[in-house]
């Protein structure tokens, strides 16, 4: 495979052009690819980036919380939409959008309130029921429950409180997205 010092030293059209293709490419990915962070009302990118760099001290000042959540509540009271994510450790479980609600320490405060309740919220348990009679036995042995669709997995229902919280808390969730 050629490099690009291989590329810029044949000094060929094709190799030239392949390169600016790739670099073309890159550019548009990373303009497309902000994390899922909406521009709103005149927002420009250059704009975001400055958005992101004055979000940095606020970030740093917030140890106590992930880097993404702090950055998040930052810009979502900076007006932007960005994706909330909520994560275990490494693993990122989904991700949802809310809307301006106060300002950012307030706003972190309560994803972390949410996040750690949606984390300390027990399933619920789903009792089976016994049954009886010829048919309702025979019936439950052909068609066992969960057959037809998937039971919710822990993560699934992480999300779902988590979005639940921040709902009663007076935030407008919208987008919950589950990483598969």
């Amino acid at each position: 495979m050629a490099t690009v010092a291989d590329l810029l030293r044949t000094r060929r059209p094709g190799a030239l052009r392949l390169l600016g293709a790739a670099v073309g490419a890159l550019i548009l990915t990373g303009c497309a690819g902000e994390g899922g962070i909406d521009l709103r009302g005149g927002q420009t990118a250059a704009q975001l980036e400055n958005d992101r760099a004055q979000c940095l001290p606020f970030v740093q000042a917030h140890t106590d919380a992930s880097a993404d959540l702090a950055e998040t509540a930052c810009l979502i009271a900076r007006d932007y939409r960005a994706p909330l994510t909520i994560a275990q450790g490494p693993s990122r479980i989904g991700y949802l959008y809310v809307d301006k609600h106060g300002e950012a320490p307030a706003m972190l405060t309560e994803f972390q309130a949410c996040q750690v309740e949606a984390f300390k919220t027990p399933m619920p348990v789903i009792p089976d029921t016994d049954t009886s009679g010829i048919f309702s036995n025979l019936f439950a042995k052909l068609f066992p429950r969960g057959m037809a669709s998937k039971p919710p997995s822990p993560d699934d229902w992480v999300l779902k409180y988590f979005a639940a919280c921040l709902t009663r808390r007076g935030y407008a969730v919208s987008g919950v997205t589950r990483f598969q």
